[in-house]
């Protein structure tokens, strides 16, 4: 019988640790419940602009009432009122892309002559602010809303799905070793190495842990197997072996359980790792933390 590494069993103890301390599972006094009632993230995350949660419950505008609308990215601008962005280049083009048609309007003809005094590097448009500059795609202005400045599309989240490298204008998007850079120039695709052994995606939920192909189709060859209420779970490749928390209905008898999956062909010899010690540890210890 093989034994997972020491590190794969690790985060799975801190899980079951918390399992056993939280039960019922609740977000901790650090994290925002989101409102599917599931999902928990840090609370500095609310109200930042970006949607953590699922259902984006922690951007919502009773949860955020203070909150701007979100922030545009360079060469952007942000109807009035809204959380929509419209590229600089459609502003007075002739065509309402704003709701409420502030992108558009008598503005545009009578302040377009400012623009030509303005001495905007790039380009300038006509707003109800009063002419302003923009900049080419992959610039922003600078401080003196007028010069221009190479800007880093690295920063901004989703830019490459892996690697993202800057360049003047421009950016370079990358894989990590055993991912294939796709035709779109920004998102990775993992090697199929061996080809005749197709990835295979573990599902964990409150019955059981089941193994399905990226296309959603169940592994025939792979029967689920019982489980109750995993809140972890991690795969060892190197000895084929999966182990998860398995929740009882308290802390004694919730168990980190493991099974060898060989070649992918199912679950076999499944068996129960006795941590009662560690966690008795883990637990003593965590409460002398909060007594300290």
């Amino acid at each position: 019988m093989l034994t997972p590494p020491l590190l794969l069993l690790l985060p799975l103890l801190s899980a079951l640790v918390a399992a056993a301390i939280d039960a019922p599972k609740t977000c901790s006094p650090k994290q925002f419940a989101c409102r599917d009632q599931i999902t928990c993230i840090s609370k500095g995350w609310r109200c930042d602009g970006e949607r953590d949660c699922p259902d984006g419950s922690d951007e919502a505008p009773e949860i955020c009432p203070q909150s701007k609308a979100q922030r545009c990215q360079p060469n952007e601008h942000n109807c009035l009122g809204t959380e929509l962005c419209v590229p600089m280049s459609r502003l007075c083009n002739g065509v309402q892309d704003c709701m409420d048609g502030s992108d558009e309007g008598p503005h545009c003809r009578e302040l377009r002559g400012n623009c030509s005094r303005l001495g905007c590097q790039h380009h300038c448009v006509p707003t109800l602010d009063g002419p302003t500059c923009y900049c080419n795609s992959s610039f922003q202005l600078q401080a003196d809303s007028k010069t221009c400045k190479d800007f880093d599309e690295c920063s901004v989240y989703g830019t490459c799905s892996q690697l993202c490298t800057n360049t003047d204008g421009s950016f370079i998007c990358g894989c990590v070793e055993g991912y294939l850079l796709q035709p779109d120039n920004r998102s990775c695709k993992a090697k199929n190495e061996p080809v005749d052994r197709p990835p295979v995606l573990l599902i964990a939920n409150s019955q059981n842990i089941l193994a399905t192909y990226l296309s959603g189709a169940q592994v025939s060859t792979i029967t689920p197997t019982s489980t109750r209420q995993t809140t972890a779970m991690d795969f060892s490749y190197t000895n084929e072996t999966v182990c998860w928390v398995h929740v009882g209905d308290n802390a004694a008898q919730t168990q980190l359980k493991c099974a060898r999956m060989p070649g992918l062909k199912g679950f076999v010899d499944e068996h129960t790792i006795n941590i009662s010690l560690s966690l008795h540890l883990c637990v003593f210890s965590k409460s002398q933390q909060e007594m300290g």
